[in-house]
Formats: C-alpha cells, structure tokens, sequence
C-alpha cells in the first residue's frame, strides 16, 4: 500500500499540470460562440398535426449531389481495400492449404519376402535386398561389382550419425515449412528401419514403395460430418452396409452427453452441435473395420475431395498434421542400363510439409579411401575429380543442370553455376559408369565430394528441386518469413535415370558411351573446312541528346551497309565456312526491346537497307543468321506492346518476374542498370512464330536464338503455370518450327536439349570455372559431339587470353569464333558494352587472316572426322586423336614439350601430327 500513495499523488500532479496547460489557448476560441446551429435546428421542426415529407426530398436532391473531391477520395481507398484482398486472396490462393494429400503407409511384411529380388539380362545383373532396399549391379563381362550404397556405412569412424544414415539410405528427401524451415529426412531412418516400405516384381520391373516421416495410414471415410451429410451417403448402401458403418461412428447431439464426455472442449470443437447432430469416428477402430469402412464409402461414390472437405470440421485432424510422404521407385535393365524412374504421380506429401528437394542414389559407387578412381562432373565441357585428392578445405562441387531458372528470384548472386548436358559419372577400378538424366534433367543439379569431409567416401549425384516456393511478406505487421508454394508437382512428369555401364575406365570411354546414347553412330558433319562463327555487332543502348533531352536511343556501332562490306572482306581473305550472327540489329539493338514484331533499326540503315544486306550476301557461300532475344523484353512500354501485368511469367509468389543485374563486387542488385522481364511460355512461342515469318521473307539463312538453347526458365503463374521441363519441349518444338521452315538454327552454349536442331553451337565453355577442388578439365562434352555438330567457344579477340581460348578450340577440334564491330573502340563510352573493347574489324582483319589460316591449314582435316581418343601427356599438355588417325598435341604450359616420337610442341601452342 505504500507504493501506490507516491504514485497517486503524481497522477494528480500531472492532471493538474493537464488542467492548468491548455486554458490559454482556450480564450481565442471564445469569439466562435455566436453560432447557433440548435437554433436553425428548431426552425425544421413540424408543426403539430403536419403530414408532410420533406425529408426524403432532400435525400433525393442529395443523390444528385456533384461528387466532392471527399467521394473521390473514399471511393479510391474503397477500391484499393478490395484490390489489395482480392490481391492477396491470390496470393494465398498458391500458398499451401492446411489439407492433406492421400499419404498412405505401406507395410513390409519379412515373411512374404524372398531373399532377395533379382532382375537380370545378357549384360547385367540386379540383386536387391528386401530388408534394406539396397541393391548391387554386377557386370557380367568383367564381374565388376557396384553398390546402391557404400558396404562400410554403417561402421564409418570418420562419419557422424546423421551421414551414416545419409549413406545407408537409397534416396534423400528434403521438405521446407510455410516459414520456409527446410529439414531433411534420409529413407533409412524414416522408412526402412520402421518397415513401412513394399516391393513389388513385374517381370522384369522392380518398383518400391517408400513411406517416410511419421506415417499413420489414411482411409478415405469422413472423420467427423453431420448427420444430414451422413444420411446421403447411407442412402446410397445397402442396410448391411449401413449397420456396419455407422457401428464406427458415435452419433452426437447436443443434450445426449454421457457423464464422462468434456461437454465444453466437445462444444468448441464442434460448434455445429448447437444446431445439429453429427457423426465422429469412434477412437480405436480396428484396421479391417476401417478398410470394411472405406471400400464401403468407396463403393457409394465418396472421394478424395470429399475427404478433403469433411477433414476441415474433424477436430483431430490438426493434431495428426505431421510430416509424412510417399515416394514410388521403379527399377528396370535395358541392355548395359540401369533405369530409374520416379513418376511424379507417385509422390505424396502433406501441403503443409511440400518437398523441396529429391536426391536419388546419393551413394551410387561411391568408392572409399582404398579405391582408384575419379568423379566425373558436367562442369565445362568436363572436369575430373580424383579420388581422395585430400582436398577437404575446399567447397563440394555444385552445378545446376542448364543453369538458373530465372522464374526463380534470388537477392543476390555470387556465382551462376551451370551445365549444358546433364551427365555425371564415376570410374572405379577398371570400370566406369555414366548417369544420364532423360527426363527432369530440367530441375536437377549435380552433387560431388570426396572423402575426407563428411565421410570416407567420394560420391556424385544428382539432386532434384521438387516444389517451388518464393519468400513474400504477407503484411507489414507480420515479421515472420512466409513461402509460397507451387499448389503441386507437375502432372504426367518423372525422374528417369539412365545408368549406363562402360567396360573401360576412362572419360573417352564414358563419352563416347554419351555419344552413341545422343547420335547411335552416326556422322553428320560432312564440312571440309573449319567452321568460323563471325558475330557482327549491329546498335546498342546509349543515352544520347534529343533536342536537349537526354533519351536512351540505339546507337550505331556497324550499319548494314558496312556489314556487307565487312563480309566482303573476310571473303576476300579466302575464309570459308562461315557463319555470321547479326546481334543487334534489330529493336533497339544487343539489349534488345519486346520483339512482339521486327523493327530494323533507322540508325543501321532501316528495313530498306537490311533488305539489301540480306540481297548482297545472299549469293555467297557464307550464311546469314538474325540473332533474336525471345525470352525477355527490355526497355519496353505499353506503347511498344508490352504489358508489365500480363506479358511476364511469374515467380510462386505471384510477383510478376522482373529481372535485375547483379554487381560483380558486392553481389546485390545494381539500383544504376534498368530491370527486364521474362517473358511467359506461351508468348515466347508466339514471338518465335512471328520472327520465323520474318526471317523467312528477308532470305536470310536462319535465326540465332540469344537466349533459347542456353536459358530455360518456367512460369510459376497458377492461372497456367508451365514446369521448367513443359519450357524445354517448348523450346524444342520452337527450334523444329524454324527447321521447317527452311531455316538454320544457332544456339549459344548448346544446352543437350538443343543439339537434335542446332547448325551451329557458339560460346561453348570449353573449360569451366577452375574451382580447387577440380583435377582436371577434359573435353568429355565435345568428344561426345565432335563429328555431328559444329561448334566454336567464345570469340578469340574478345577473350580474356586470346592464346588461350585458340587452344581450347584446338584440343577439341572447334571451330574459331570472332566478334566485330565497325566503329572504334571509343565510341563504347558512356555505355555498358566494355566486352566490345576489342572487336574493331579493321585492327582485327589481318590477325583474322593469318589465324584462320594456319588453324584451318591444320585442323581442317579432323572438321568431320570423331573423337577416338584424348588424354594427359603432362599435367598441361594434351594428345587428341581422331578416327582418321591425325593427332593433335596442344601445350598448355609456358615451356616448349616432346613427345616420345620427338615431335616438338612449343610452350602456349600446338601442332598436328598426320597418320
């Protein structure tokens, strides 16, 4: 009681303070007294014994009232409160439910189960066990032996508990949380020590069924529903079957409690008593009654839907809501191949628990600390990590399988991993084995490490992104992190996993595995020259004074008459086999704006004067390809045709996919350099028909796809969403509408999905980022090509090392590629097209010349002729051989090399050896 006097007295104090405060300046309030407005109040009143109406005839007048600005106002704020709900009743629209999907448990049952299940051919041989679910794959020519998962796993001192787990389990599983927790289960604790797992043999299939995670089997009946629900469904059994279903079910009313029923927490949980009765599932039912229950409900027409539904009013169905999925595996051999296949129709998951990530056969071959061998990963055009290089300080290796999907928004980027072809493999011993990715290959990534780390085994696999889910803000009270997720996994798809197994040991042996798998035998290229690949840079984007406002325009940097006398020229220089790409010459130049139709530039020299380029150059041998953007629109307005609001695909969030440049330093976005958008599916195809049009009336050889054949992206719009693989066989069918049109096709990079189509590959990487952890970088991919399509790497003046890039495409047996350019290098101030330093033709002409000819004189008779073989002679010297016999030895190192024949290969050159 004492403590509160002292705080008494300073709340009078203060209301006194409070009081005394604002007195004076009430006194110049004083003169606003005089009006009266009761007064006029009290005119208005009736006069008794009146009948009149005047009221409503002033309301009548008020509807004719002239809207004030306060109406305005009200009415805009109105709209935007119902904009901002229906708003955000989309957004939610794709952010998981609280249902659940049809996650069923499957029990193994030892003694039904035969020692083990075998599937066998000519070739191979599987054995799997049914207590594990792990399997071996012998080779019946060498009697080599592969593992699903390494013997030793289980007593690996160097591993923790959770990696032995990892190592012993056939799959790994990854789900994420609506506040985008991410936790990862492996199959072996979560499903096969609890046996809730079934195999199942047809002929010369073996499919298991995995449940993993914390299962309780689901039958389809209602948990809880009225009695007037109820009664339409027993309307539709026979009374025995009605006896036997409602004997499963405590009918409840309100007034009907027993003694021991918590009347209260019932009256919560079910509200509806108050009105009705209902039917609730008795707790313990046995299972054959609940089967019994559910063929009956089955029988009547009662299904998942309907399940859904009544679920939302059963009062135990929040508690039960844990993690809990459903993965089907089916395994078949096919000559050399092992396939694998995981249909996405047999993926269950609650939608409250979505998987995010699917590794399949993470320990496939992994070999140990006494093993030989080596990893081989798509990075380049192939890379090579040794067995137990002790690397250990360095990152695992990762790459994304065609790169990011730009429907996918990020913060920030550090590096872009990519791969053209989605191949890994690994040799051990005197045998090897690649993995080649069918289908899904469009959202996996590629997985390698070596011992040491995390366990005594080196591994590479593939990893799946499954559902994908984008971080919005909800509201800005809520400060919690909230994903949206896509609603499900696309219908029809699957992951399909060729496992295709080499008699040899060496990377030439795995590709020319990939290489029959890609083009049997054949062999295309019939070319008695190399190839060259010239781009010719036409306008690019600078800000430049109209009538003294600074306004982005196109600015000539090679105009179409200049183009054709650039050709000229390198005709003239005896070059042959060429193929020039046209980039930037048409809407608005190399950044190109929303192609909704071809506009040649003014500044190059208008539609007249491309017309004349395509006449000129249309009589030589050299073959004309327009380069085009048709995923993406830069710099464009309503006024140029494009809508921000309906023309881009969308991230899972909903937001509408605007892109950004990202700094090279500090990794965020760059605020200095303007967005662009990616363009929807469904209008790319558009875009690509009208172009093909086009391109097809100027007489021209072909198009030259910027974007298509190196990105891929998907569209995450709910309203018609379009999976990253769906945008593959889009692209691939945009590809074979331009062939048969008459036209050639030409892609950047060469991403696998290309190659059926593409005439000419450019930019190839070569070889890929020189991370640590890699040993080596060997031409995996273009052994694989070389002799069925033509490519080049990157443009020789505009690489970082000229010398080395020559090399590069000489190791290979590559095409040479160059890009020039008209105008001298300073007219590349004030814009954002540095990389063009170097590609003045004029200082470029006679360096071209005697290049091409000296590389042409040499590798012009391996142009059509395969790869038999490549290998190290030292750790920076190379030996190619081709199917004709000619050699080629490329010295990668800073002093002169002789080979054990005496032939002399000077430091940074090369030089062929005929059969």
């Amino acid at each position: 009681m004492e403590t509160k006097e002292p705080k008494t007295k300073k709340v009078k104090e203060i209301k006194e303070k409070k009081v005394k405060e604002p007195k004076p300046a009430k006194e110049p309030k004083a003169p606003k007294e005089p009006k009266a407005p009761k007064a006029k109040k009290a005119k208005k009143q009736m006069p008794e014994g009146y009948i009149g109406r005047p009221k409503p005839m002033k309301v009548k007048k008020q509807i004719f009232h002239k809207p004030t600005t306060k109406n305005y106002v009200e009415l805009v704020v109105v709209l935007l409160i119902v904009g901002f709900i229906t708003y955000l009743g989309i957004r939610l629209a794709n952010v998981s439910s609280v249902n659940l999907t049809n996650v069923v448990r499957y029990d193994f049952v030892a003694d039904k189960a035969p020692a083990s299940y075998v599937l066998e051919n000519q070739k191979l041989k599987m054995e799997l066990d049914p207590l594990t679910t792990t399997f071996t794959i012998t080779q019946k020519d060498t009697g080599k032996v592969w593992y699903s998962n390494p013997v030793g796993a289980k007593n690996d001192k160097l591993a923790l508990l959770k990696e032995r787990q990892n190592m012993q389990s056939p799959f790994l599983l990854k789900y994420s949380t609506e506040n985008g927790v991410d936790t990862l289960y492996d199959f072996y604790s979560s499903s096969i020590e609890k046996k809730v797992y079934e195999i199942e043999q047809k002929g010369n299939e073996l499919t298991v069924n995995y449940s993993i995670g914390e299962i309780e089997t689901v039958y389809i009946y209602p948990m809880a529903i009225t009695e007037k629900d109820m009664d339409v469904w027993l309307e539709k059994m026979s009374k025995s079957e009605q006896r036997s279903v409602k004997s499963n079910y405590r009918r409840l009313e309100d007034g009907t409690f027993l003694p021991s029923d918590d009347v209260n927490q019932l009256m919560k949980d079910y509200p509806m008593l108050k009105d009705e009765a209902i039917y609730l599932i008795r707790d313990n039912v046995q299972v054959y009654l609940k089967e019994k229950a559910q063929t009956i409900f089955e029988k009547a027409g009662y299904t998942m839907e309907d399940f859904q539904k009544d679920l939302e009013m059963y009062a135990g169905a929040k508690a039960k809501n844990v993690p809990g999925f459903n993965v089907s595996v089916t395994y078949k051999l096919d000559g050399n191949n092992l396939i694998v296949d995981v249909p996405f129709d047999k993926i269950s998951y609650k939608t409250d628990f979505p998987i995010i990530r699917l590794s399949i056969l993470p320990y496939f071959g992994a070999g140990g600390f006494e093993d030989n061998g080596f990893l081989l990963i798509p990075e380049g055009g192939g890379s090579i990590i040794n067995f137990n290089n002790g690397k250990t300080k360095q990152n695992s290796y990762f790459a994304d399988i065609y790169g990011w999907d730009y429907a996918t928004d990020r913060k920030a980027v550090m590096t872009e991993t990519r791969a053209a072809f989605p191949v890994f493999g690994i040799s051990n011993g005197d045998s090897s084995f690649i993995s080649i990715i069918n289908q899904g290959a469009e959202y996996a990534g590629i997985n390698a490490d070596i011992s040491g780390r995390m366990s005594s085994y080196n591994y590479a696999y593939a990893e799946y992104k499954m559902i994908h889910g984008e971080q919005y803000e909800a509201s800005s009270r809520n400060i919690n992190t909230q994903y949206a997720y896509e609603k499900g996994l696309p219908k029809g798809e699957s992951i399909n996993q060729i496992y295709t197994f080499v008699d040899g040991n060496s990377y030439v042996d795995m590709a020319k595995a990939y290489r029959t798998y890609l083009f049997g035998n054949k062999n295309e290229v019939k070319d008695k020259d190399v190839p060259v690949a010239v781009e010719i840079v036409g306008a690019v984007d600078k800000v430049q004074q109209v009538l003294g406002i600074p306004k982005t325009r196109p600015y000539k940097l090679t105009s179409y008459k200049e183009t054709s006398e650039i050709i000229n020229r390198i005709e003239e220089k005896g070059i042959k086999n060429t193929s020039y790409k046209l980039t930037g010459f048409i809407n608005g130049g190399v950044r190109q704006q929303f192609l909704k139709k071809v506009k040649y530039i003014s500044q190059l020299g208008g539609k007249s004067g491309f017309n004349k380029l395509a006449k000129e150059v249309g009589d030589k041998e050299s073959k004309l390809y327009l380069d085009a953007t048709v995923q993406y629109s830069n710099r464009t307005g309503f006024a140029g045709g494009f809508n921000r609001f309906k023309d881009p695909a969308r991230f899972a969030s909903t937001e509408v996919c605007e892109i950004s440049e990202y700094s090279p330093v500090f990794y965020a976005k760059l605020d200095t350099r303007d967005t662009y958008y990616l363009l929807k599916p469904s209008l790319t195809q558009k875009i690509v028909d009208r172009l093909t049009k086009d391109v097809a009336k100027t007489g021209i050889d072909g198009i030259s796809f910027h974007d298509n054949g190196y990105q891929l992206s998907s569209d995450y719009n709910v309203r018609n969403k379009v999976s990253r693989s769906a945008s593959k066989n889009m692209q691939v069918a945009e590809f074979e509408s331009v062939k048969e049109k008459g036209l050639g096709v030409m892609v950047n990079a060469g991403n696998a999905y290309s190659l059926s189509t593409a005439d000419f590959i450019t930019n190839m990487v070569m070889h890929g980022n020189e991370y640590a952890l890699i040993d080596k970088s060997v031409p995996f991919y273009q052994i694989a090509l070389h002799g069925n399509v033509n490519f080049t790497g990157i443009p020789i003046n505009l690489s970082p090392e000229n010398k080395q890039t020559l090399l590069e495409a000489a190791e290979s047996g590559a095409g040479l590629s160059f890009t020039f350019m008209k105008a001298q290098e300073k007219a590349l101030q004030d814009t954002f097209y540095s990389e063009y330093y170097a590609a003045n033709y004029d200082n470029w002409e006679e360096r071209l010349a005697q290049m091409y000819s000296e590389y042409n004189a040499s590798l012009g008779k391996v142009v059509g002729s395969r790869i038999d073989n490549h290998e190290y002679l030292s750790d920076v010297v190379t030996c190619t051989t081709f199917e004709n016999g000619i050699k080629v030895y490329v010295n990668f190192g800073y002093t002169d090399f002789t080979t054990s024949g005496g032939l002399k290969v000077p430091a940074r050159d090369y030089k062929v050896e005929a059969k």
